[in-house]
């Protein structure tokens, strides 16, 4: 696995609302698959959305937070903007 591309790349949602984020790994090989379900997910900032592990974040307060999906070594990046 080379890399993950987690989009989108700039969500928004409102408090209480969800954003979907899909993980998409690129392999040495040029070859692509949705690993979604298959990275941990994590919210930088808790207090202004939570993830789940399927990639479903849910808004807690307005503000900005960097969603992260890992994979062994690799990751990839995504905000998500609560208003």
């Amino acid at each position: 696995l080379d890399s993950i591309a987690v989009t989108p790349a700039n969500g928004t949602a409102t408090v209480g609302g969800t954003k979907q984020f899909v993980a998409t790994g690129t392999y040495s090989d040029g070859s692509t698959a949705v690993l979604t379900s298959t990275v941990t997910w994590i919210s930088g900032t808790v207090g202004v959305a939570t993830i789940n592990s399927s990639g479903l974040a849910t808004g807690v307060s307005a503000g900005t937070s960097v969603i992260t999906a890992t994979l062994g070594a690799v990751n990839g990046t995504a905000n998500l903007t609560i208003s």
